[in-house]
């Protein structure tokens, strides 16, 4: 059967289709010019007219094109590379585009500000509206009453103020997802820690989770490298252990003049030291748009953590080592503090 070829914008992708007829073939080149326009906007092509958004469909059906969320569409290889918050990035774009009015809040918000929101909270994004009377959410977004009727725009999109925002994020999200949202907020220094609480202590009154506003405002520490590494604390501290120090610096024992930065660090009274180190699957991965190592580059790296552990041990400090998923798993990690020693707080 003859072809026709769907070519992505830089050339690379082809998906073939059948043999169309004059009018098919200029239905399918629409379509495929949405589809580059749509790719060089960081947005997903929304085909509205009805041949283009059948063919879209049929071709989505087929396997020749992915339905990146309900009628926004892109090529697969566009959209496979895409971490969940790069897929969320460009729905709201996409959306902020339709709807150029459109106010984002809560972790829509924080994603556009560039905070770490965890993936568990990107399945749809968030609208803020100013009254009950307008809150229809679909399939792709969720409307929410705004906590402030202001609004900055970022990069062409319309989104609640910072302080505003993470406001919001940590009284919807849980205590160890808000942590990795508030975190990233110190950490790339776009806000302090007094401006919000003091937005809090200004429009926290009565607001449902408040409680968890103030939990996170607590225990928030501009120090923490990633989001992973937030969650984890959060963890650390809910299961009711001693906070650790974060980032700390420790002199190599075999070379005076090199430090190893580690993740979590205790220095118990009694003059003991344990850290914890957090495996990262973005170890395995080249920092290049985050493609796997190769075998012989995923073993230089295995080495290394083998020698840097090595090293610490030296220090006399009990050294404690789980991936992010031991890590985020209750039980392993209590087993594993408690066992290296780290104290539960009085």
């Amino acid at each position: 059967m003859e072809t026709s070829l769907m070519r992505s914008a830089n050339g690379m992708e082809t998906v073939k289709t059948p043999y169309l007829s004059a009018q098919d073939e200029k239905t399918r080149l629409s379509l495929e010019c949405a589809l580059d326009k749509a790719e060089s906007c960081l947005r997903f092509a929304f085909p509205r007219s009805g041949g283009i958004l059948q063919l879209a469909k049929q071709l989505a059906t087929e396997g020749l094109l992915e339905e990146a969320y309900p009628g926004y569409y892109a090529r697969h290889s566009y959209l496979a590379p895409l971490s969940p918050r790069g897929r969320m990035y460009h729905l709201i774009r996409t959306l902020a585009y339709r709807h150029p009015s459109w106010t984002f809040c809560l972790y829509s918000a924080a994603i556009i500000h560039g905070l770490q929101v965890p993936y568990a909270l990107l399945s749809k994004a968030h609208i803020g509206v100013g009254s009950l009377s307008n809150r229809q959410s679909t399939s792709c977004y969720a409307r929410h009453v705004l906590t402030s009727p202001t609004s900055t725009i970022i990069n062409g999109i319309r989104v609640t103020p910072l302080e505003a925002t993470v406001f919001d994020c940590l009284r919807h999200a849980t205590f160890r997802q808000g942590l990795a949202i508030i975190d990233s907020a110190l950490h790339h220094h776009l806000t302090t820690l007094e401006r919000l609480s003091n937005y809090a202590k200004a429009n926290g009154r009565y607001r449902h989770g408040i409680a968890k506003v103030w939990q996170a405002l607590r225990y928030a520490d501009e120090r923490s490298a990633n989001g992973g590494e937030s969650t984890v604390r959060a963890s650390i501290i809910e299961l009711g252990f001693m906070v650790p120090e974060l980032q700390v610096e420790v002199p190599d024992p075999l070379n005076p003049n090199v430090t190893i930065t580690v993740d979590f660090y205790w220095r118990l009274p009694d003059g003991r030291i344990i850290i914890l180190e957090l495996d990262g699957l973005q170890k395995y991965q080249r920092d290049d748009g985050g493609k796997p190592l190769t075998l012989d580059e995923t073993q230089q790296v295995l080495a290394d953590e083998r020698r840097r552990e090595s090293h610490l041990n030296l220090t006399g400090a009990t050294v404690v080592r789980l991936s992010y998923w031991e890590a985020i798993d209750d039980l392993k990690l209590e087993e594993a503090l408690s066992i290296a020693g780290v104290p539960k707080q009085a």
